[in-house]
């Protein structure tokens, strides 16, 4: 996430200055309006970069706790996942915090299988960051181990127990 902000940045400087290169090269001061937006806009993703903590999902014996730049920090007991699977993320999807507008909040560093969680009381999620609160019915998490995250809310069977 932190690569991809960094160069979302780096683009958007690029594209300001050139922006202020055309007005004062080509006498076209309107250009000035759009580049000083991109100027806030870079000043406040730096921001964002330099405080930025990465990503995670920690599982403990009673809470499933999530950290997603921006969009969630959240513990929610075990008992509010109701099943856990694994889901496919497609890069025509993209990367970042997304949402099909229907319960499912995807927050994804990138592609292939992800660990979904269908939640009983809905987690609020940032789909734009303080400005778009989302509640995410369904959760899906793009982790390095996607199986094994999902393996810890699988129901383990009973021993069968047999007497000799």
């Amino acid at each position: 996430m932190q690569a991809l902000l960094a160069g979302s940045t780096i683009l958007l400087a690029a594209g300001a200055a050139g922006m202020v290169w055309a007005a004062v090269t080509e006498d076209a001061w309107l250009m000035l309006a759009p580049a000083l937006l991109l100027v806030v806009t870079v000043a406040y993703l730096l921001r964002m970069l330099a405080r930025l903590p990465g990503a995670c999902a920690v599982v403990s014996e009673r809470e499933l706790y999530v950290r997603f730049p921006a969009a969630v920090d959240a513990a929610m007991p075990r008992t509010n996942v109701l099943s856990a699977t694994i889901a496919g993320h497609r890069w025509w999807q993209g990367l970042g915090i997304r949402s099909d507008l229907a319960g499912t909040v995807m927050l994804a560093t990138a592609t292939g299988n992800c660990a979904q969680f269908e939640l009983d009381e809905p987690l609020r999620v940032w789909v734009i960051p303080r400005i778009l609160p989302i509640r995410a019915r369904r959760l899906r998490l793009s982790v390095r181990d996607p199986e094994r995250l999902v393996a810890l809310f699988v129901p383990r069977a009973p021993a069968d127990h047999q007497e000799s």
